[in-house]
């Protein structure tokens, strides 16, 4: 059943309409369910209407919901993030655009070595150098083509606001231009082409944008505080002409605009398009204690839509929100060990319960905790998995396997190749053709070694993107890599073949996740995918991260907040609810209040029936001053409400409560325990 405010989303048909969605108030089924309407009682053809999410795993959810709600016949719509939509135009439109079929996506890294070294002739200074790639970064975010005349004007002032001179900015943006031309001619994107190539067509190819507005009936955004403005103007290209485009989001829940996002989107929207505005404020996930503790505490921000969400479950005895005071960040860890240990003992389930945190250093003093106390997790990755280098030597595989002019990945896979350098790569992209065929260049040892790479990927080629995990086990050249990398590591750590062998696990496990999410993204576009197709597929987990599998042993899960967005547990303990922590600080200043609170927020409405905020005086906040004392967040006196924050003081002569109180433990026995498991 759909409550009354729910029912009218649902029932809402053409013209604009803004959803203020809270936390736990269903959106999602309200989408999926608008979605199945309008597919069946209003009788809009599926390739009329699109839905756009924010990550893979909420376009999975809402694609299975809305199969479920349709009859026998009737095809799901497009379902994808903003850059899944957008690469879907690439691929159908690249000769316009200048982009070969088989371009393949560079990670954030490969693109910004790519850009750093263009950079380096007109600013030899690093710091230089990283201020305007956040120029570069900026202008993209706001929707700006350095290509274009008509966005020149915008993109030097944001080079004078960073303080570059004329002259500077004048380089700058021939530099940019020069980045564009050279990634087209290696057949390589980057995450900003995804949004940027796809504004360009529609702007320069009018006949194009026309057909796809007279196709497009009805459009949904999700998470729409998260839009930046590229994908804002991007949103009104696409815009069918009766302008029936649903935003769903919340401004309270804006926790990106460090990465560009713009929640004032919603306004705009609201205000621009004139459009209908409904709110969906009962809370249906959490009680009301942690309802109203949130609630009070996002108030505190003034410039924010109205919204006032309230609890629609019951309160009970345990109805309240926990704020337990420790020492130092070893006996917090010990702390949130000790309590999730009792929980399990108690018979909750570890999937049931989560920690969450402002960095992921923080995760470290954790880990050792629960393994000491016997407490089975896992650290939710994410796009944190493209960060380790043989997760990207990996993917790189896979690019030159589509891709042979992909000159960042064959700069990645340089290091698998004996005798093969930096000099060697630039003798085999100096011509034009594939750059493994120009053996002739190099010393025997490198040739060798090249011509093995190249036959290597002719194999992975044949595969398709479902055999590289594999491909990475059986290659010499990628296992015979991995394992020097896991020998390094273990000779200077003092260990010997055993501990080898512990290092090279983890690279596995990674390598598997990578692997499972690649399979998921090529099933999701059905059977009858054609071999590019299908690498294509795969490899926007460059873009989207993994959303890597839960293992099938229910685990605690540890992650940062901003890893934690969109998903909930019966309990979550906030780790280090500091200050300096949250709200976060730089060089003894917070940045922007306003989105710490927020994020806050979001940390506290994951929890729907137990929550617990852990606070140390003495923690080492990863700023290189060591450990340092911290007062408890600021945030604690926001959330205060009729009396629901219980105060549990663990430091040493405080008198903590019986329920609070843990039995003694023989820590040797439980690690015995633990290991022998």
């Amino acid at each position: 059943m759909l409550d009354a405010d729910q029912a009218r989303v649902v029932a809402h048909g053409n013209g604009p309409a803004a959803v203020l969605a809270g936390a736990g108030s269903g959106k999602t089924r309200c989408t999926t369910e608008r979605a199945a309407r309008r597919l069946t009682e209003d009788g809009l053809a599926s390739e009329a209407v699109v839905l756009l999410t924010f990550t893979n795993k909420a376009a999975g959810e809402m694609r299975e919901r809305l199969a479920e709600r349709l009859p026998a016949g009737v095809p799901t719509p497009w379902i994808g993030t903003f850059h899944s939509f957008g690469y879907e135009l690439i691929r159908r439109h690249g000769r316009e655009l200048g982009v070969p079929r088989n371009a393949t996506l560079m990670d954030a890294d490969d693109a910004g070595r790519m850009l750093d070294a263009l950079l380096a002739g007109p600013f030899a200074e690093r710091d230089r150098r990283q201020e305007a790639l956040r120029v570069y970064e900026a202008a993209v975010a706001a929707g700006l083509d350095v290509t274009d005349a008509d966005d020149a004007e915008a993109v030097i002032a944001l080079g004078e606001a960073a303080g570059f001179g004329p002259v500077a900015c004048a380089r700058l943006l021939e530099k940019l231009r020069r980045y564009e031309r050279e990634k087209r001619t290696a057949g390589v994107l980057d995450f900003a082409d995804l949004i940027q190539l796809p504004i360009r067509l529609l702007r320069d190819q009018p006949d194009v944008a026309a057909q796809l507005r007279a196709r497009l009936r009805d459009v949904t955004i999700d998470e729409a505080q998260d839009t930046d403005g590229a994908q804002f103007r991007l949103l009104r290209q696409i815009a069918p002409a009766d302008h029936t485009v649903i935003l769903v989001g919340d401004d309270d829940q804006a926790i990106y605009e460090w990465r560009h996002a713009r929640p004032s989107n919603l306004r705009d929207f609201i205000d621009g398009f004139g459009a209908t505005v409904y709110r969906l404020e009962r809370n249906y996930r959490s009680t009301p204690a942690i309802v109203s503790g949130g609630s009070s505490l996002v108030h505190h921000n003034t410039d924010r839509l109205p919204k006032a969400p309230y609890a629609v479950r019951d309160s009970n005895v345990t109805d309240e929100v926990g704020l337990a005071e420790y020492r130092d960040a070893d006996a917090m860890a010990e702390g949130v060990a000790e309590a999730l240990r009792d929980r399990l003992r108690g018979g909750v389930s570890a999937a049931d319960m989560a920690v969450l945190y402002r960095k992921n250093r923080l995760s470290r003093v954790l880990e050792g905790a629960l393994l000491r106390h016997g407490v089975p997790y896992r650290i939710k990755a994410g796009t944190d998995l493209l960060g380790y280098a043989d997760v990207r030597v990996m993917l790189a595989a896979g690019r030159l396997a589509a891709n042979r002019r992909d000159v960042r990945a064959l700069s990645r896979l340089a290091d698998m190749v004996p005798g093969l350098g930096a000099k060697g790569v630039s003798r085999l992209v100096s011509g034009s053709g594939d750059p493994l065929a120009r053996t002739d260049q190099l010393p025997a040892r490198a040739a060798q070694g090249v011509a093995d790479l190249s036959r290597a990927l002719d194999r992975l080629g044949e595969r398709g993107p479902e055999g590289l995990f594999e491909w990475c086990q059986t290659t010499s050249l990628f296992s015979e890599w991995l394992r020097s990398r896991a020998r390094r590591r273990a000779k200077a750590e003092g260990g010997g073949t055993e501990a080898e062998e512990q290092a090279m696990r983890p690279a596995w496990g990674r390598l598997r996740a990578v692997q499972a999410a690649m399979d998921r993204r090529v099933a999701s576009r059905g059977s009858e995918l054609a071999a590019a197709e299908r690498w294509h597929a795969a490899l926007e987990v460059i873009a989207a991260g993994t959303d890597e599998a839960e293992s099938d042993e229910p685990k605690v899960t540890l992650s940062t907040v901003h890893g934690a967005k969109g998903l909930e547990w019966p309990e979550v303990h906030v780790f280090g609810f500091s200050e300096g922590l949250m709200p976060m600080q730089r060089d003894g200043e917070v940045l922007n209040l306003v989105e710490e609170r927020r994020l806050a927020y979001v940390a506290l409405t994951r929890a729907a029936s137990r929550l617990t905020l852990h606070h140390a005086d003495r923690i080492d906040q990863g700023t290189g001053e060591g450990t340092t004392r911290a007062e408890c967040s600021r945030f604690v006196d926001e959330i205060t409400v009729d009396g629901s924050l219980r105060r549990i003081d663990r430091r040493p002569g405080a008198t903590a409560p019986a329920a609070e109180s843990a039995p003694a433990t023989d820590w040797l026995a439980a690690m015995r325990e633990n290991l022998g498991r």
